[in-house]
């Protein structure tokens, strides 16, 4: 299994290329996706290739590392990541999905290891309006998926990363990855609407930034315990219960 370090050692070709034999699905969608994004693609078009270009993301910000408690967490580097997907087509280096994850890797081994970029020089042609309408497009597909998808609306609100969310379910990151792109299989419903409705009434009623920390702090009431453990238990309907029961102001006297 590929790790951040195996990403940040030898030329940037080989690197992605391990990234490649990781996603080998997000490669091959790719390198019949990338030819269509010229002359206005369809709306369909654009959104496949967003949900790709994520899933790779996702991805290569998980990947373990050495030198993980030093560095940033993988949900800061896919934050950092995420401006940088509207570009990638523009600068690949080849018209294919191995073009577009080269320059995705590039532009991850820049953040966590600082390394210079590669892909920097801009493909010639390139027509300013359509390149100014894919932006806007690709920035209403962004923003669409945050509004439209509660799996990724949760994950967002609570700090959590596809690996993260795949302990939380007891499942691997591929199957969270896979949920994310086309939604999650109806046995998984009850509880992903559970923690999606948690983690709600904590974006809702905390200070911007303090549901994570206030998921991943143990408190006496739940045995030392914190949110994400009792979700990953299975307490997850009790816990709603009892957030819900806290921030219920009308029980005040």
């Amino acid at each position: 299994m590929a790790s951040m370090d195996d990403l940040l050692e030898g030329g940037l070709g080989e690197a992605a290329q391990m990234a490649a034999e990781m996603v080998p699905d997000v490669v091959a969608a790719l390198d019949r996706l990338v030819p269509m994004l010229g002359g206005y693609a369809n709306p369909a078009v654009l959104r496949r290739f967003h949900s790709n270009i994520e899933s790779a993301a996702l991805a290569l910000c998980d990947l373990s590392s050495r030198d993980r408690a030093g560095g940033h967490s993988p949900a800061v580097v896919y934050s950092l990541l995420r401006p940088a997907f509207v570009q990638l087509p523009w600068i690949a280096p080849s018209a294919d999905g191995i073009g577009v994850i080269t320059v995705l890797v590039d532009r991850v081994r820049g953040l966590v290891g600082g390394l210079p970029h590669q892909c920097v020089r801009a493909r010639s042609g390139i027509d300013e309006h359509y390149l100014s309408w894919f932006s806007k497009a690709m920035g209403d597909i962004d923003f669409e998926r945050k509004s439209a998808t509660p799996l990724r609306r949760a994950m967002d609100t609570l700090d959590l990363t596809s690996s993260a969310m795949a302990e939380v379910m007891g499942v691997t990151r591929q199957a969270v990855d896979k949920w994310l792109l086309s939604g999650p299989p109806p046995e998984r419903l009850p509880k992903i609407g559970t923690v999606v409705k948690i983690a709600d009434v904590l974006r809702y009623r905390l200070r911007e930034g303090m549901p994570p920390i206030a998921a991943r702090r143990p408190a006496a009431a739940y045995g030392d315990r914190t949110m994400l453990e009792l979700i990953a238990s299975n307490e997850h309907e009790w816990l709603l219960g009892d957030i819900e029961e806290m921030f219920d102001y009308s029980t005040v006297a």
